[in-house]
């Protein structure tokens, strides 16, 4: 079997074809490929960023109930504290406009 001029030039259009097929798939598939990488790299980012602010979020939540709750207990001490004093004072007072 002996290759003519046609054959050859068939089989050459058959190889730039096929060529132009792939680099198409390829400039298409690439940037898709490409594209799926980024998007998983963010989505890691973002979560990791999310968990710190809730992270962050939380651990100030927390500060902040302790405070509360040291500043209630301080108020409510004052306030017996307080309560206590008038007490004695209107017990002084009672003293003084019975004499």
């Amino acid at each position: 079997m002996a290759i003519t001029q046609e054959t050859l030039t068939f089989i050459i259009g058959i190889g730039t074809v096929l060529s132009f097929i792939f680099t198409y798939y390829n400039s298409i598939k690439k940037p898709q490929e490409k594209g799926a990488i980024i998007d998983a790299r963010f989505d890691e980012r973002f979560n990791a960023l999310k968990d710190i602010v809730v992270n962050l979020r939380d651990n100030h939540i927390h500060t902040l109930e302790i405070k509360l709750d040291t500043h209630i207990k301080e108020n409510h001490i004052y306030c017996v504290k307080q309560a206590e004093q008038y007490g004695k004072i209107i017990g002084l007072l009672e003293q003084v406009m019975k004499k």
